[in-house]
């Protein structure tokens, strides 16, 4: 009777033991699934307002059933897209005119290609977004965020801009005490596998896309300390830069090719010493 009695309990607390194991799975897996999913199911129509990251723009944006109509509120451009929706948080964007003028490799690129935008989180005054080119693999080309409501107090958040050439930069007599950094950022020319381009980033916002023998130069509009990043593939390197105002930087974004983890090429962002950094850029094509 004593056995029968202990093997009744022992069975009955490891029954009560599967069910709360049961239950808590149960309960995590619904409370995961409340968490993850989002709903877009109300941003197919409507106004939104955005402000892109590393600039001064703020454009209102009104999105009907097939068309998304786009104003810029600082110059006053317009552009027409049109819209079409993979699924309820899935959507590209195809060009269709505007009003700005465009160089002539803008213009082909926005022919040639679509952007494709997948819908990451929903608030009840904003959503989140990622933009891919022509469909969703790869790197995000940009994370951002699409307002419901006109911000009141708008401040631009301007990280960095490109230099024309170094004649603009002397015309702005750039010295010590001016209110913005310069970067020179390029990549050696080499023979080997020379059409391997790649895209460097500045704090995770797309800078330059980076072809074989070539450099750019920026101008850098917030001091502290930043990160610069190259990737290609599954690779890719970083480098952290403090940055000072009234400062010259030298970033060599370099790839080294041979055989590296399984792959045939190393990424290999690094800061320059400026007598280096200055020799090498100069032999590049800005």
């Amino acid at each position: 009777v004593y056995r029968t009695l202990l093997y009744r309990y022992m069975i009955f607390h490891f029954l009560q033991h599967i069910m709360a194991i049961a239950f808590l799975i149960i309960t995590f897996t619904f409370l995961g699934e409340t968490q993850t999913k989002v709903d877009c199911s109300t941003l197919q129509l409507g106004v939104f307002y955005n402000y892109p990251k590393n600039s001064a723009e703020k454009y209102v944006i009104y999105r009907e059933k097939n068309i998304v109509r786009e104003y810029d509120l600082v110059k006053g451009d317009s552009a027409i897209w049109k819209v079409d929706w993979k699924n309820s948080c899935t959507y590209s964007l195809k060009y269709i005119s505007g009003n700005d003028k465009k160089t002539p490799e803008v213009a082909e690129f926005l022919t040639k290609h679509i952007f494709v935008y997948t819908i990451e989180s929903v608030t009840s005054d904003y959503y989140v977004f990622n933009g891919f080119v022509d469909k969703v693999k790869g790197d995000i080309l940009l994370s951002d965020t699409m307002w419901f409501k006109e911000k009141q107090h708008y401040v631009s958040n301007k990280q960095f801009e490109p230099i024309i050439n170094k004649l603009s930069l002397k015309k702005a007599r750039f010295s010590d005490t001016s209110r913005y950094a310069v970067v020179y950022l390029y990549r050696p020319g080499k023979l080997t596998n020379s059409l391997g381009n790649y895209v460097v980033s500045f704090d995770d916002l797309p800078m330059a896309l980076m072809k074989n023998n070539s450099g750019y130069m920026f101008k850098l509009f917030q001091s502290g300390d930043h990160v610069f990043k190259s990737v290609l593939n599954k690779d890719e390197s970083k480098v952290q830069l403090k940055v000072e105002m009234g400062k010259s930087y030298y970033v060599k974004a370099g790839i080294n090719w041979g055989f590296h983890n399984f792959k045939n090429f190393k990424l290999e962002m690094k800061v320059m010493e400026p007598v280096d950094g200055k020799s090498e850029f100069e032999e590049v094509d800005y």
